[in-house]
């Protein structure tokens, strides 16, 4: 047998046996990690005093346990001239996890005047509604999220 040499195939060293475990093990566990959320399309429409708002922020944050935060994403938003939203993950994914969400509302064209400077316009949404929980709200699949402000 000239020429076919089955040395560098057949027998291996042992200590090649490990290397090789190791690398099949690591290659099983690529990608897995935490399944990624249920994410649905989620939208609606932002009133304040009866009219539509826009340019209002939106912060969606899942009702979940404070354990199980880390595996439901925020879900972000922000109104346009006729007070309708999407909602949109911080990795720019279509959509909100479903159920009951906590809620957190910024009014992004807000008058801040500097100190000992008096306000121009009324405020339009109120402080407390930029602490989560204030105002909620519920993503269902094909149902839009009615948000109204009195």
């Amino acid at each position: 047998m000239h020429g076919f040499n089955l040395r560098p195939f057949w027998p291996r060293p042992m200590g090649s046996v490990p290397v090789a475990i190791c690398l099949l093990m690591s290659a099983a566990l690529v990608g897995c990690g935490p399944p990624k959320p249920v994410l649905i399309p989620a939208g609606g429409k932002i009133t304040i005093g009866g009219k539509p708002a826009a340019n209002i922020s939106l912060q969606f944050l899942p009702d979940v346990p404070e354990d199980a935060q880390g595996a439901f994403p925020t879900s972000y938003g922000i109104s346009q001239e006729d007070g309708s939203f999407e909602l949109k993950t911080a990795d720019n994914l279509e959509g909100a996890v479903p159920g009951p969400h906590k809620l957190i509302l910024v009014d992004m064209d807000e008058e801040r005047p500097e100190q000992g400077t008096e306000r121009t316009r009324p405020i339009r949404l109120p402080q407390r509604y930029t602490v989560a929980g204030t105002q909620t709200a519920v993503v269902e699949q094909d149902k839009p999220i009615e948000i109204a402000i009195p």
